[in-house]
Parts: C-alpha cells; structure tokens; sequence
C-alpha cells in the first residue's frame, strides 16, 4: 500500500522551521541586546551566560532535528533530489555554526573572567559571525523549502 503524504510532510516540517529560526532570531534580536539594555553588568552576566549556553543548544539540537527529519521525510517526498540535498546541507551548515559557537562559549566567558579583553572580543567576534551565519542559514532554508512547496505542490 502506497502511502501519500505530500504535501503535508513539507508544509509541516516549514512550519516548525519557520516557529524554531523565529525563536531563534527574537531571543538574538530582542531578549539579549534588552537584558544588557536594562540589568546591571553583574546581572547581566548571571543571566545571559546560560542562556547562551541554551540559546546555542537549542540552535543546535534544533537544526539537527529539522535536518534528520526533513531528510527521513524526503523518502516520502515527490520533490527533486537537489532539494533536499540543498535542504540536507543547509541544515548540516545551521548545526555546525550552533555546534561550533557551543564550543567557543566556556572560552567566551573564560576570556571575560580573566580580563583578556583581545581574547574576549575576537572570540566573541567570532561567536557573533556563527551565530548570524546559522540564523541566515535558517532563514534561507525556511525560503528555500518554501519555494520547494509552492512549485512542488502547484
């Protein structure tokens, strides 16, 4: 028995990837820059060291996810090879940028601690630039699938 499933599938795996880079893009745009805006620099602190640590982590874990089962949904899905390898390899970039920003944060805030203000603003720098490559990342593979929905399902 054939099961048909496009083009649920598609428009499934869409919405929760626009839900999770939106999540992800309000928490960078809004809750960070507010938290150093309001707090003090030692609240400041105690608050956005962890949740960096999360943020990363659920950039991670989520685009990992979204990857796995956008690629276990392709079987079921009408759309052309080059799709979901574009689509496989954007997810793979969006979790090596958290994966790797993940690893520079005990670093990050090492530097912070022992006042190595260079060491602090490259690793920082370059935390940054992960970070903005996964959320572009994200925002053109939720484009990306989209497109795949749209011209897939006219």
């Amino acid at each position: 028995m054939d099961i048909v499933i496009e083009p649920h599938i598609p428009i499934a795996l869409l919405a929760a990837l626009s839900g999770y880079v939106g999540a992800l893009l309000f928490s960078a745009a809004v809750v960070a820059p507010l938290a150093v805006k309001i707090l003090t620099p030692e609240l400041t602190a105690a608050f956005l060291r962890p949740f960096w640590m999360s943020y990363h982590r659920f950039g991670m874990y989520g685009a990992l996810l979204l990857t796995v089962v956008g690629t276990l949904a392709a079987t079921y899905s009408a759309a052309p090879s080059i799709y979901i390898i574009a689509l496989l390899s954007m997810g793979s970039l969006m979790t090596l940028c958290f994966f790797v920003g993940l690893n520079l944060i005990p670093r990050i805030n090492h530097a912070a601690d022992t006042q190595n203000h260079a060491t602090f603003d490259s690793l920082h720098k370059a935390d940054m630039a992960l970070v903005g490559t996964g959320l572009m990342t994200g925002l053109a593979t939720t484009f990306f699938l989209g497109y795949a929905v749209i011209i897939n399902t006219a």
